[in-house]
């Protein structure tokens, strides 16, 4: 089958920045893209015409770090984010329609609250969400999956008592008597979560689960979103995953980031590695500090804010290296997510350790000029990666330059939480998420959403690296704001290098898969502050849409 889209300006991303009039896909790959007469000429009498109206062809939009399966199960849950839910009250509110559609053995669940956007500007506690769901276990996660709220009787299934030591890893928030409050920060508050959403899969039928998948792969091709990294993979969410993939219901390119504690069963079950077209096991996800929004990314120093201290380290260096050097000998990309400037140093020691057995990792940083994909790929073959990255300070970017590592982050977060990070970082808000200061010293760095954190819209977090506004109005680092096109290649050619497919996907050459995305107008031409309201027309994976809006990828209009 051949398809000829014309009447249309087609962004490519290839090197040199060409932009086309016409493209042409055969057989789910791109076949021809250059002018019109030249397109038409490379295909087939019988190929099928869609004049696309002037309207603006990108390559397929990549999210490199966000939590699918999570989506999808959080969708059905409570919304208590804000403004949504502006207010404790609200919350409550959200709180007590869920539990009336809650099934028996399931916790009522509602989640994305920002304890400071809150006009209480405080966490929920377990005497608030007592209120509302009075007689079975409820629980409200925050906005970062770093945090959560419990009622009394959450609390007690859980086996949190008062009096009880904060747990390694994690801390509980207490009251003036030092009761517990309700509120888990980072491990006991992802054991919670992790065990809730397995039984809550596994209470599933498969084709319940499926649905699951589906549907938060149809919300992300809405979106644009051609492709993504699950950054939670687990044994539950991968069979959910590989389920939908059997039925033909995945829409994007899930490249799964295996949790570091299930990597021995997935090499047992000999599930390593690419499985279809649509899925693969071949990273490995580690957690070494906590986050930005939750004030528990582990820094140097102490926060201004509450809950105070210096943050969460889960691994301490030699045992994090010892991890990875783990991992990379079993032909593993490893993903690390490190949120503050002392998490971020663990990891670089971690990786300099680990990659001078190359005897590369002293090479000197490529130009930025370097085509994406190969920048640090002979001192970091593996292309092993830092997630958020969030206070990299210019002499911990050097560092990952020198080694190569490739950087995951999300632009998206400065507007949705941008404001609260400016509280926490006071003296360093204008070096958060330096994405100006990270492409100009040669790193690999792509985009991301870490949805269900913020919105999964890549167009949102486009916006937000080239204007660098928080929801309060405040331009966090002027200087480090990208342009349009360089902010476009943080969701196609640099994301595609991040999960090792630059030669499959992330820009519009021949050759190449045809994943791409039909948008109302040019992002590269819009105003910044208009580029995250430009309507997505359509989202096309091999060459097949898995949304369209009306009929613009109809041959013959």
């Amino acid at each position: 089958m051949e398809l000829v889209i014309e009447d249309a300006v087609v962004v490519t991303m290839s090197p040199g920045g060409a932009t086309a009039r016409a493209m042409l896909v055969r057989d789910g790959r791109i076949a021809a893209v250059g002018d019109p007469g030249e397109v038409r000429a490379a295909a087939g009498p019988g190929a099928a015409v869609a004049r696309l109206g002037g309207a603006t062809v990108v390559p397929g939009l990549i999210d490199a770090h966000c939590h699918v399966a999570d989506v999808g199960y959080l969708a059905a849950r409570a919304d208590c984010s804000q403004p949504s839910a502006p207010d404790i009250p609200a919350i409550q509110a959200r709180l007590r329609e869920a539990g009336a559609r809650t099934p028996e053995g399931s916790w009522v669940t509602g989640s994305g609250y920002v304890e400071y956007r809150l006009r209480e500007g405080r966490h929920p506690t377990r005497d608030d969400l007592d209120q509302a769901v009075p007689d079975r276990p409820a629980v409200v996660y925050h906005t970062s999956l770093h945090a959560c709220v419990l009622n009394s009787a959450a609390l007690r299934a859980a086996g949190f008592a008062d009096g009880q030591p904060d747990p390694p890893g994690g801390a509980f928030g207490r009251d003036r008597e030092g009761r517990l409050d309700g509120v888990v920060f980072e491990g006991p508050m992802f054991a919670l979560f992790e065990r809730n959403l397995r039984e809550d899969i596994t209470r599933m039928g498969a084709a319940e689960r499926a649905r699951l998948m589906e549907g938060a792969g149809q919300h992300l091709a809405e979106l644009g979103v051609t492709a993504a990294c699950d950054a939670d993979l687990r044994r539950d969410t991968f069979a959910a995953f590989a389920e939908a993939d059997q039925a033909g219901a995945l829409h994007q390119r899930i490249y799964g980031l295996v949790v570091h504690d299930q990597v021995d069963w997935l090499v047992a079950e000999g599930l390593q590695g690419r499985h279809s077209g649509r899925l693969a096991t071949e990273a490995v996800k580690i957690w070494a500090d906590g986050g930005m929004s939750s004030r528990t990314a582990a820094i140097h120093g102490t926060y201004p804010v509450p809950p105070h201290g210096s943050g969460i380290l889960f691994f301490g260096r030699d045992e994090l290296t010892a991890m990875i050097r783990e991992f990379d000998a079993r032909g593993f990309q490893v993903a690390v997510h490190a949120q503050g400037d002392r998490g971020i140093e663990t990891v670089l020691d971690a990786y300099a350790a680990v990659l001078a057995n190359t005897g590369l990792a002293g090479s000197p940083a490529p130009g930025p000029a370097r085509a994406a994909g190969t920048a640090g790929t002979r001192r970091n073959p593996r292309r092993h990666r830092i997630e958020h990255a969030g206070a990299m300070y210019p002499r911990l970017t050097a560092r990952a330059a020198e080694l190569g590592i490739v950087i995951v982050s999300q632009p998206g977060f400065l507007s949705a939480l941008g404001d609260g990070f400016a509280e926490a970082f006071p003296g360093h808000s204008d070096q958060l998420y330096a994405f100006g200061s990270w492409r100009r010293a040669g790193l690999t760095v792509a985009g991301s959403s870490d949805a269900p954190v913020i919105s999964a819209a890549p167009l949102l977090g486009l916006r937000d690296a080239v204007a660098r506004r928080t929801a309060g109005g405040r331009v966090l680092g002027p200087g480090e704001r990208l342009t349009a096109r360089d902010a476009l290649a943080l969701y196609t050619t640099q994301a595609a290098a991040a999960m090792h497919r630059e030669d499959e996907i992330g820009s519009l050459e021949p050759g190449k898969l045809a994943d791409f995305v039909v948008l109302a107008e040019n992002p590269l031409a819009a105003a910044p502050d208009r580029i995250a309201d430009i309507a997505v027309l359509a989202t096309v994976v091999d060459g097949t849409p898995t949304y369209q809006s009306g009929d613009v990828l109809v041959p013959g209009r």
